[in-house]
C-alpha cells in the first residue's frame, strides 16, 4: 500500500503510542510502536523509517541516550529524531540540540500542529533518500557523490528574517543570529528572492491576514517552501491551528519565551542548513557526463537508468512516486522560421524553466527533441497534477526572448502525468505518463 511516510514510534506508554499510530494512519503515514530502546534500534536498522518518534520515556533508555546511539551509527544517522515532550523547557531543548534531535513538540498536540511539523521532517527525509539514491546510479555514469554528509559547525550563525517589527526587537532573544527586517509583509518575497535566509519569524504588525497569506505564498512558491517560518502572535489574533493551517512551521503566544524562541529557531537552523548541504551535494553530481549538453537537464540516458532504479526503490518501500512530460511543439516552429541556433536557445530556456521550478530532489530530464519529463519522488498524484499544471501555466504565459528572434515568443505546451501503482513497470508508468500529453 502507498503511504507518504514510515515512522518509528518509540515509547514505553502503550496507550500514547497506540494513538499516535491511529493518527498516522488516518492521514495516510505507515508506522509501528516499539517500546524499548533495544527495539528501537533493532526496527531503526532494519525498517529505515523516515522519522523516529520519541515519546517521554523508553524502556531500558532514555531518549536522550536513544538518540545518542542512533545517530552514532551510518546505518542510522541521519534518520530525523523527533522528541514528543510532556512539557516545554529551555533545559530539555538544549539537551535535544546537543544530541542531535531535529524538533522537540510539546502538547497540546493536535493533528494540525502535529502533521506540520511532521511533513518538513519528512522532507527532509526524502532529499536524503534522494541523495543516496541518485548517488548510486551516478557511480554507474563514474560520478562519485558525498551521501554521507557531516553537520557543519555553524549551527549558531543563523540568518534571521524579521517580518512585522524592527531588527531590534529580536536582539535579546537571538543572540548569536545576523537579523534582518521587513515591516511591510508585502515586500517580503521580493526580499527573501533576493537574499538567503535560514528562516523567517513573522511577528504581526496589523491585519494578520497579510501575514498568513504570505505564510501560503511562501508555501507555493517551488524556490521558497522549505524555509522555516515561525509565528509569534497574540492569541486573539491567529490561533495555533490557523497559523499551521496556512503553512507556519512554529507557533508561538506573544510575548515569547526567548529561550524557547532561540532554541526552535536553531533546530530548524539547523535543518535548513542540512538541505543546503544535501543541495550542495546533488549539485555535484550535475556534471557534462551526465547533463544533455544542448538544453543542461539530465540526459534521456541517466534519466532512464535513475528513473528504472526509482521506480523499484518505490515499489518496493510502498513510497508514492509520480512522472511528468512536458512537450512544446513551438521550438520546431521556431527552427523552421528562424533556424537551429534559436530553436536551441527556446529549448534551453524551457528547460531552465522547468527544472527552476522544481524541488531540488525532483529531476528534469530531456526526453526527446523537444519533450522533458520530470520525475516527482515522495509526490503522490493530487501533488503532481498541481505541479505539472502549474508549469505548464507558467511556460504557455512567458514571453520568452530568442536570440536574434525580434519579437516575443509564446509556446503551447502539452503536459501529461501519471502515478506510480501497483503492478506498474518502468515502462508502464512512462507510457501513462506520455499518453495523458495527448489525452
Amino acid at each position: 500500500m502507498i503511504h507518504l511516510a514510515n515512522i518509528l514510534i518509540a515509547t514505553d506508554d502503550s496507550a500514547f503510542g497506540a494513538d499516535l499510530l491511529n493518527k498516522l494512519h488516518r492521514n495516510r503515514y505507515e508506522g509501528q510502536v516499539v517500546a524499548s530502546q533495544e527495539e528501537a534500534i533493532a526496527a531503526a536498522v532494519q525498517e529505515r523509517p523516515d522519522i523516529v518518534l520519541l515519546g517521554s520515556s523508553i524502556r531500558g533508555g532514555d531518549p536522550m541516550t536513544l538518540t545518542r546511539m542512533l545517530k552514532a551509527s551510518p546505518e542510522t544517522g541521519d534518520i530525523p529524531v523527533c522528541l514528543l515532550a510532556s512539557e516545554a523547557s529551555a533545559e530539555l531543548q538544549n539537551r535535544a540540540l546537543a544530541v542531535g534531535i531535529a524538533d522537540v513538540l510539546t502538547p497540546p498536540l493536535s493533528e494540525t500542529k502535529l502533521f506540520s511539523r511532521l511533513r518538513p521532517l519528512v522532507r527532509l527525509a526524502s532529499m536524503q533518500t534522494e541523495l543516496v539514491q541518485r548517488g548510486l546510479v551516478a557511480q554507474k555514469f563514474g560520478i562519485a557523490i558525498e551521501t554521507k554528509l557531516n553537520r557543519r559547525k555553524d549551527d549558531k550563525s543563523e540568518r534571521i528574517l524579521l517580518i512585522g517589527k524592527p531588527a531590534d526587537y529580536l536582539s535579546k532573544h537571538l543572540p548569536h543570529a545576523t537579523i534582518s527586517s521587513v515591516v511591510d509583509p508585502y515586500q517580503v518575497e521580493a526580499e527573501l528572492e533576493k537574499n538567503s535566509y535560514d528562516a523567517a519569524i513573522a511577528i504581526p504588525n496589523g491585519d494578520p491576514a497579510r501575514y498568513l497569506d504570505l505564510c501560503v505564498q511562501i508555501r507555493n512558491n517551488p524556490r521558497l517552501f522549505n524555509l522555516p517560518v515561525i509565528m509569534v502572535a497574540k492569541a486573539n489574533e491567529i490561533d495555533e491551528d490557523t497559523a499551521y493551517q496556512h503553512g507556519v512551521s512554529g507557533y508561538f503566544k506573544e510575548p515569547a519565551d526567548p529561550f524557547e524562541l532561540n532554541n526552535t529557531a536553531l533546530f530548524m537552523v539547523r535543518r535548513q542548513k542540512l538541505r543546503w548541504q544535501i543541495r550542495e551535494a546533488l549539485g555535484e553530481a550535475e556534471t557534462p557526463l551526465i547533463k544533455d549538453a544542448a538544453t543542461d537537464v539530465f540526459s534521456r540516458a541517466f534519466f532512464d537508468a535513475y528513473v528504472s532504479q526509482r521506480v523499484t526503490y518505490a515499489l518496493n518501500h510502498g513510497r508514492p512516486l509520480s512522472i511528468g512530460f512536458f512537450r512544446v511543439p513551438d521550438v520546431e516552429n521556431i527552427r523552421q522560421r528562424f533556424g537551429e541556433e534559436q530553436a536551441n536557445h527556446l529549448r534551453l530556456q524551457v528547460s531552465q524553466w522547468i527544472s527552476g521550478l522544481l524541488r531540488v530532489e525532483d529531476m528534469t530530464a530531456r526526453y526527446e527533441d523537444n519533450e522533458f519529463c520530470v520525475l516527482l519522488p515522495d509526490s503522490p498524484q493530487t501533488e503532481a497534477s498541481l505541479v505539472i499544471n502549474r508549469i505548464a501555466g507558467v511556460l504557455a504565459y512567458t514571453d520568452f526572448a530568442v536570440r536574434d528572434v525580434y519579437e516575443p515568443v509564446k509556446v503551447w505546451v502539452r503536459a501529461g502525468y501519471a502515478e506510480l501503482i501497483d503492478g506498474d513497470t518502468t515502462e508502464s508508468l512512462i507510457a501513462r505518463a506520455r499518453q495523458a500529453m495527448v489525452a
